[in-house]
């Protein structure tokens, strides 16, 4: 469909402390795609159908305030150095607290089957001058617990996410047939740019780099 993502999900309920946690996660999580924390930043790496995924992702966190997103990659084979983490995404006004997610995560269950349908951000109008404004608010915070990132924010500051992440695929397509791809990738920073300051000492940037579909085996 035309200007819509499509993405197949698992969708769980989880009861603790007196709220219920919705929880969305891929039905069939992208096996090429690994994120990593490497102190002074979080690296990401994924091939064409990692990235769509994932973009498909943040849009889903865009227009789905009352949910958590949930991207499981800790347990992929990586051919990269460095600590596999996983990467959840929520609402500001969810409040999720990370030192609850790994209560929540140990309760998912298998959950029910549902087709997603979010608007594709690739070719929206992006509105970038408002950053320089101290009052602007829509910016993503970073937090870490429980081998995941935490990323919260807003509907606009997802949105924005999920079209710099359709850009660097929509690049990737574009150089398919010419050039090999070089290095195309996405810079998401905690508070904008320049990065702010995070809590527990999370590295404020998440650089997720397209990297190409014939992933060479983890170094023995």
């Amino acid at each position: 469909m035309p200007g819509r993502l499509e993405l197949r999900t698992r969708i769980s309920r989880v009861r603790l402390d007196g709220r219920e946690h919705r929880v969305i996660r891929p039905d069939r999580p992208a096996t090429r795609l690994v994120l990593h924390d490497d102190s002074f930043w979080y690296s990401g790496y994924a091939d064409r159908e990692a990235l769509c995924q994932l973009a498909t992702l943040w849009s889903l966190a865009a227009v789905s305030p009352r949910s958590i997103i949930h991207v499981p990659t800790r347990h992929n084979a990586s051919p990269f150095e460095g600590r596999s983490v996983d990467l959840v995404l929520s609402h500001a006004l969810h409040q999720l607290r990370p030192s609850r997610w790994k209560a929540i995560r140990g309760r998912l269950g298998e959950g029910a089957p549902h087709k997603i349908q979010v608007p594709d951000f690739a070719n929206a109008e992006m509105d970038y001058t408002r950053l320089h404004y101290r009052e602007y608010r829509d910016l993503l915070n970073f937090d870490s617990a429980g081998d995941t990132l935490f990323v919260t924010g807003s509907r606009e500051s997802f949105r924005q996410a999920a079209h710099e992440l359709s850009t660097v695929l929509t690049e990737t397509v574009r150089k398919r047939n010419h050039d090999a791809v070089r290095h195309v990738c996405a810079e998401l920073a905690a508070g904008g740019w320049p990065p702010a300051r995070t809590r527990h000492s999370t590295p404020d940037m998440l650089h997720i780099q397209y990297y190409p579909d014939d992933w060479p085996p983890r170094a023995a």
